[in-house]
């Protein structure tokens, strides 16, 4: 089977991209979206290597890629009829999404003999959309799952191949939890091909309702007192990477700002709802008390 990964550098791409490499499957291209200013179609360099030699840089999925000679791509949004050619030219049975920003055309679609395979980190049909997991975490998941669909011409929509449930660890930054989906996915991968080239397997449609959210807005990286210290925890530390300060709203309207959390404190309960310590802020939540830092 000839595939094709579209994937954004990161976290979760790199254990998919490893997954299929084990696998008895030719990976014949990986395709990243195209910064602004670049052509529509363009085959990458390979990697650059490490400035000092006498570190082990961590691997990526541009140099697995480079590495077993695959051939790597940047494409623009606009680019339908390129990289549809390149589609053909190349044979493609089976393309695979590992996070994608942009709609993929219904004119793409129908290139793959197989079409096209989307993992997505959430138990679809709910959380639909770009960022699942930071919804999930926001809604104070501790669970969420990954899901395996053949894509169709709505977003995270088509028919579902395998889902499995995975551990949201509490504390763990966001790229850690994107790797533990990508390694989720790639366990799932060997039952998903087996599916989809199977003749006896038939696709059924995704059950129906389910739910979509946005990309996050400024008003998402509220916290209130009503949460519980464990939902707040976990968001914060797992969205701070982004760099984008988190507003926590007092119960009597009072607004403060963290960047980060450090710990939380089950059961305990301050004599004011904020109280600021050595740069810290200690937070009163319904169940106990975040500490985190505050913007400099």
């Amino acid at each position: 089977m000839r595939i094709v990964l579209f994937a954004i550098p990161g976290p979760m791409a790199l254990p998919v991209l490893q997954g299929l490499l084990r696998l008895p499957v030719e990976v014949i291209g990986l395709v990243h979206p195209a910064p602004a200013g670049m052509p529509a179609l363009t085959q990458l360099p390979a990697a650059a290597p490490a400035r000092n030699p006498t570190l082990l840089a961590p691997a990526t999925a541009a140099t697995i890629a480079d590495a077993a000679g695959i051939p790597r791509y940047a494409v623009r949004r606009d680019a339908i009829a390129e990289i549809g050619e390149q589609l053909r030219r190349q044979k493609v049975d089976l393309a695979i999404v590992a996070c994608w920003p942009w709609r993929i055309p219904a004119a793409l679609l129908e290139i793959p003999r197989y079409g096209w395979l989307n993992l997505h980190p959430s138990p679809l049909p709910e959380l639909r959309g770009p960022e699942p997991l930071f919804w999930a975490l926001r809604l104070g998941w501790t669970r969420t799952a990954m899901t395996l669909h053949l894509m169709d011409a709505d977003f995270d929509h088509g028919p579902i191949v395998c889902q499995e449930w995975f551990d949201l660890p509490p504390g763990e930054r966001l790229h850690t939890l994107e790797t533990l989906a990508g390694q989720c996915a790639a366990t799932m991968l060997p039952t998903a091909l087996s599916q989809i080239t199977s003749a006896e397997w038939r696709p059924s449609p995704q059950a129906a309702g389910g739910s979509y959210f946005p990309s996050p807005r400024t008003q998402d990286f509220v916290l209130t007192a009503e949460w519980s210290v464990q939902r707040a925890y976990a968001f914060v530390r797992a969205i701070a990477e982004w760099g984008i300060p988190f507003t926590f709203i007092v119960a009597d309207g009072q607004r403060v700002q963290i960047t980060d959390a450090v710990e939380y404190q089950p059961h305990k309960h301050l004599a004011m709802p904020v109280v600021e310590q050595d740069g810290r802020l200690a937070l009163q939540l319904c169940n106990g008390v975040l500490i985190g830092i505050a913007p400099d």
